[in-house]
């Protein structure tokens, strides 16, 4: 085609075509944004942080233009791995309760095969032999089974023996079919009960571990897109929590520390979050003990908010402090605690 046949403005070339005529443009990521900002592995300190970057959204995000990962989608993935993890605590105490419930059953029901078997030893001698054989007692022993899926067969057999003979029963023993039936039923019902809530601490988990994988999408997001939208430089990445790519200043101080005495020498720690904090040094003092240290000595790192801490001398105090850290270098360190080692 000529330039002056006059075909410009006949519809040639602005007609739809396919899509292969124009390469697609990929977004630039700023790779030393994300350095200088890693993505949390905890979920709490990813709270934290969603929760700093999305007041950074609500004051800037007009401006600056961020488009995807707005105040509003960030609180909004910040709520949901909150509730996964508050629906898991409540799934990991109802495991817990379920499994002290189906112990109580279990002790209950042990001391009915207990009376049963007394009652039957009185009849069919103290050794194991061929009368044994259809009472349900199994490898061969007058022992009270130590499995507990053994002893729950059990009583499902003695249910059946003594229903077929109930002039072996013996009502004042607590030894007959209606006893063990019920006992079998107790069991049963709470091995079911224990058995649930493991499952739905196991779904529990997957959602929290789904809103955690999510929040941290839209933390990588954002971090991403404010890559392109400002500078290195710019000071308004620490209005979001987040260290300036060209010049990381360290973390703000950590403003709460506790210390337990957790038993056996250990020490149990939960701290508070500092902004731009990327982890945290623990710092202990044995003051009184087998071992005194004339100053703070390093007692390792760690990523989240809590940390328990071995190797110390029952009737000990030791001072601690925690001192977070980024590529900028270190923060304020804590408020010391004083624990007294058990």
């Amino acid at each position: 085609m000529n330039w002056d046949e006059g075909v410009w403005d006949q519809g040639v070339w602005d007609a739809p075509g396919p899509s292969v005529l124009l390469p697609t443009r990929k977004r630039r990521i700023n790779r030393k944004a994300m350095a200088s900002n890693p993505t949390p592995e905890n979920p709490d300190i990813a709270r934290a942080l969603a929760d700093r970057m999305a007041d950074g959204c609500h004051t800037h995000e007009l401006i600056i233009g961020i488009k995807q990962n707005t105040e509003a989608v960030m609180r909004a993935a910040m709520l949901a791995l909150k509730n996964g993890q508050l629906d898991l605590g409540a799934a990991k105490a109802a495991v817990g309760s379920t499994s002290d419930a189906l112990k109580v059953v279990d002790a209950s029901i042990t001391e009915v095969l207990a009376n049963c078997r007394l009652r039957l030893v009185n009849q069919l001698g103290k050794f194991w032999g061929p009368a044994w054989e259809a009472t349900g007692f199994p490898d061969q022993s007058t022992a009270v089974p130590a499995e507990q899926d053994k002893r729950l067969s059990l009583l499902d057999s003695l249910s059946s023996y003594f229903t077929l003979n109930p002039a072996r029963e013996s009502a004042d023993l607590g030894a007959t079919a209606a006893a063990c039936t019920a006992a079998y039923g107790q069991l049963s019902d709470a091995r079911a009960a224990w058995g649930n809530a493991k499952t739905a601490q196991a779904t529990k988990v997957n959602g929290r571990d789904a809103a955690f994988k999510t929040l941290r999408k839209r933390i990588r997001g954002l971090i991403e897109e404010l890559g392109t939208l400002i500078a290195e430089d710019d000071p308004r990445w620490e209005d979001f929590g987040l260290t300036i790519p060209a010049n990381p200043s360290a973390p703000e101080g950590i403003a709460g520390l506790t210390g337990t005495a957790a038993g056996s020498g250990k020490i149990h720690l939960e701290w508070t979050y500092a902004t731009r904090m990327t982890g945290t040094r623990l710092m202990t003092k044995r003051t009184t003990g087998p071992v005194v240290d004339d100053d703070f000595i390093n007692s390792g790192t760690a990523e989240g908010l809590e940390k328990t801490l071995p190797g110390f001398t029952a009737g000990a105090i030791v001072l601690v402090k925690a001192i977070p850290y980024n590529e900028g270098g270190d923060g304020p360190a804590s408020p010391e605690v004083q624990v007294n080692v058990t």
